[in-house]
């Protein structure tokens, strides 16, 4: 069982994302959504874990990658991006605004609303290999 359980959760973090940074924190919203799905299944803590594990990697998964692929557009074409995940339960929107330069690298304001409510507000340094 706990060979079948990891197996069917690293299928879903590889499924998921495509960026190192999405694989990462697919992996601590997998080991987040296992341990509070087996406190709250009380009947099979087995059960509870695997289902909080693959929904918890699935959406925090997600979340990473449109934030990743917001930031880099809004560098892009140098104007505020918005993306949404509609996978997501509670509707999450993420805007990329470009915010400057700090030496060859640029400065990107994330946004993270849930709903309508700001609900994170995070900065990123994004460097250009050459």
């Amino acid at each position: 069982m706990n060979r079948l359980l990891i197996f069917l959760l690293a299928i879903a973090v590889i499924f998921t994302s495509c960026s190192k940074r999405s694989y990462e924190s697919a992996v601590i919203g997998g080991a987040a959504g296992s341990a509070v799905g087996a406190i709250l299944d009380e009947e099979n803590p087995w059960r509870g874990a695997f289902i909080g594990g693959v929904v918890g990697a699935v959406i925090t998964g997600t979340i990473a990658e449109i934030s990743s692929r917001a930031a880099y557009e809004s560098i892009e074409y140098d104007k505020p991006v918005e993306y949404r995940c509609y996978r997501c339960r509670e509707r999450i929107r993420i805007v990329a605004v470009p915010r400057g330069w700090r030496g060859h690298c640029r400065i990107v304001k994330l946004k993270y609303y849930k709903g309508k409510k700001l609900i994170r507000v995070k900065t990123r340094k994004i460097c250009r290999r050459r």
